[in-house]
């Protein structure tokens, strides 16, 4: 073997370890809706598009978001081996569902904060503390969405009730139209074993929130106690984009990814609120509440644990289902 070749093979073996890493990223319902494809010394990213929910994303921006999570989680992991990412976002010769392409970058000095992060951090659907985060880390997470174009809006005290009312739309949207209950209920009360989807396990039988949780049980029975959070510092966020085309929902992504990785290492935990965006009256009223300016993409609750037992991580596809081999389709 020739020293290229074998640089070549650790430079491929690099960037798989990266997609293997990206298998631990939240998406919509946890649909996972990517693939990865190795191509020679880069790997391409995929929207997987029998994992499209038509129902609660018929306009697939939920599915783009996820795609940037996952390739935010990549970039993470190459990071932490020190590597730069050598990222191409919606590359004109890849087919319409590239949405990016990831090659090994320059050596760099590892930086593991990002990475550990990643292996810790839970949805967790629980009431969060009576203590609201600290100023400083709520500027790291402003911080962290800006390095994407992405604006981080904080909801003043204030405006909370409003949201809240926003947020009551969408769930009884979601619970009384059937395009939305039937992707709920599919995506929702999966067993461990299926590798996706929301298990019941992981849903909060009901607690004190400021605003109230999806309806995931569907009248079924939550798995998981809510604990002893009160909610009342639970802050609640906005990840807003300039624009909507494909570019700026990846970047949603990626910066929800940063963002939440960021909280994660800071002690912080979150849980995203998508169906103030899935359901189209409740995101004009999210724009309105917003004052018109740029277009949400993904809402956020963050706070302080309530309890001092993360919940259980979700299910996740294997690498053998997402990663696939040189010379696949």
């Amino acid at each position: 073997m020739t020293h290229h070749s074998a640089t070549t093979r650790a430079e491929i073996d690099q960037l798989l370890e990266a997609t293997l890493a990206a298998l631990r990223a939240p998406s919509i319902l946890n649909s996972q809706p990517w693939r990865w494809r190795p191509r020679g010394r880069d790997v391409e990213l995929l929207l997987d598009p029998s994992r499209r929910l038509p129902g609660v994303d018929p306009t697939g921006h939920l599915m783009l978001i996820s795609c940037g999570v996952a390739l935010h989680h990549a970039t993470v992991a190459l990071a932490a081996a020190g590597y730069a990412a050598e990222v191409a976002l919606l590359p004109t010769d890849g087919g319409a569902d590239v949405v990016a392409r990831l090659s090994l970058g320059a050596a760099t000095t590892p930086d593991r904060t990002a990475y550990d992060a990643l292996h810790r951090r839970r949805t967790d659907r629980r009431p969060f503390a009576d203590e609201p985060p600290a100023g400083e880390d709520l500027d790291e997470l402003v911080a962290a969405a800006r390095r994407h174009g992405v604006r981080l809006h904080l909801l003043p005290a204030d405006q909370v009730p409003q949201f809240a009312d926003i947020v009551t739309l969408a769930n009884v949207a979601e619970r009384e139209v059937p395009a939305y209950t039937r992707d709920v209920a599919e995506w929702s009360d999966r067993t461990r074993t299926s590798g996706d989807g929301v298990s019941l396990a992981d849903v909060a039988a009901p607690g004190s929130y400021q605003v109230p949780p999806r309806d995931f049980a569907l009248r079924r029975r939550p798995g998981l106690e809510p604990g002893h959070g009160t909610d009342r510092g639970t802050v609640y966020a906005v990840l807003v984009t300039s624009g909507q085309d494909r570019g700026n929902w990846l970047a949603a992504g990626t910066a929800l990814s940063d963002v939440w990785l960021t909280l994660t290492a800071r002690g912080l935990v979150a849980s995203p609120i998508s169906e103030v965006v899935e359901v189209p009256q409740a995101q004009a009223a999210l724009r309105r509440l917003l004052g018109w300016a740029g277009h949400p993409a993904i809402a956020l609750r963050i706070g302080l644990p309530g309890d001092p037992e993360p919940p259980p991580a979700s299910a996740r596809r294997t690498g053998t289902e997402v990663i696939g081999l040189p010379g696949d389709p």
